[in-house]
């Protein structure tokens, strides 16, 4: 059997703002996926495709925190478990802008004292957050009853309409509300500030859900740093390895089997609609990753499949072998045929 490779890369096609100020510089990318068959595909979001990828049964709302335990060597076991990451919400007059943990700096002693605060306060609600590292926390649900939105659809963006809603959304706002005073008399956050540091003042509630059962999939191998697709990789007992370099890809691409590969750095530009941080990483993937694995591919009977988590897929294999004749060369406006403005 040749080799699959499946590339599941949220933000390759946007959305973003102000398009046309990055469109004149992205030729790159647009030669790239002018040279592959484009097609419709029901996954619009990264949860449904990797349900499809993994052929998991689909639940009233996708499991991440569940997987995600899973993938930090921690066993969900029959409980439904939710996130409750620490966030940071930048208020005014009528709006609330999230930005997470990953541009906080939170140091690990700083979010074992919180975690020691919040379960102090919360004992006798008999909630308990159970912290894997300092940016990603969790709580087990006795139900899994709520609506909440994923904190990559939050980030960068006013969280007064997406926050939880269902049965119980009323227990938990209430919990949340208590949670925010809590952290803002926290010494912990006094020292933050001093130091230059923006405040833990939230938590934000979302990936509710219970561990799938295995799916059926062809997939032999993943590489990936993101929890989710990890944790995925260990429910089905599928080799999984941390992305390190495009050469272990291509070596992979000389062996039978199926590939998945989940690359995240454009995600975090599309979430704060900077197209000009989104070209640069967007420049970088095209350069080291993607041309060479598709060059690879070109030399071997393998097939690719690229995911952009937006109802597209692009494909190629050795009856799409790149054609320069084929090329469609920079045009005004051409970007706007692949990428999407919010």
């Amino acid at each position: 059997m040749p080799h699959k490779l499946s590339l599941v890369i949220p933000g390759l096609c946007g959305p973003l703002p102000e398009l046309d100020s990055v469109a004149s510089r992205a030729l790159p990318l647009l030669q790239l996926l002018n040279r592959l068959h484009r097609k419709k595909t029901a996954a619009t979001d990264c949860p449904a495709l990797l349900t499809t990828l993994f052929g998991l049964q689909r639940q009233a709302s996708f499991p991440y925190a569940a997987l995600a335990l899973l993938a930090h060597d921690r066993q969900p076991g029959e409980h439904g478990w939710m996130h409750a990451d620490p966030v940071f919400l930048q208020a005014d007059m009528d709006r609330a802008i999230l930005a997470d943990a990953r541009g906080l700096d939170i140091r690990p002693q700083e979010a074992e004292q919180l975690v020691e605060e919040l379960n102090a306060h919360f004992a006798e609600d008999g909630i308990a957050l159970v912290p894997v590292d300092a940016c990603n926390w969790f709580v087990r649900l006795d139900a899994c009853d709520l609506e909440t939105t994923p904190l990559a659809e939050a980030t960068g963006r006013n969280i007064n309409t997406l926050l939880p809603t269902g049965a119980s959304a009323a227990d938990w706002k209430r919990l949340l509300n208590e949670a925010q005073m809590l952290l803002h008399m926290s010494a912990v956050n006094e020292q933050r500030e001093n130091r230059g540091a923006q405040p833990v003042n939230s938590l934000w509630l979302w990936g509710q859900g219970m561990l799938p059962g295995k799916g059926s999939t062809d997939i032999t191998h993943v590489y990936s740093d993101d929890a989710v697709t990890t944790g995925l990789a260990k429910l089905h007992t599928i080799r999984h390895s941390a992305l390190t370099d495009p050469v272990v890809l291509a070596y992979a691409m000389k062996q039978n089997g199926h590939s998945l590969v989940t690359m995240d750095q454009l995600q975090v530009p599309c979430q704060y609609g900077d197209s000009e941080a989104w070209l640069e990483e967007m420049l970088e993937l095209v350069a080291c990753w993607l041309e060479p694995l598709i060059t690879t591919a070109a030399s071997l009977d393998a097939e690719v499949n690229i995911y952009p988590c937006n109802g597209v897929r692009y494909h190629f294999n050795n009856n799409n072998k790149f054609n320069i004749s084929k090329l469609m060369f920079w045009k005004k406006g051409r970007l706007q045929n692949h990428v999407d403005s919010p």
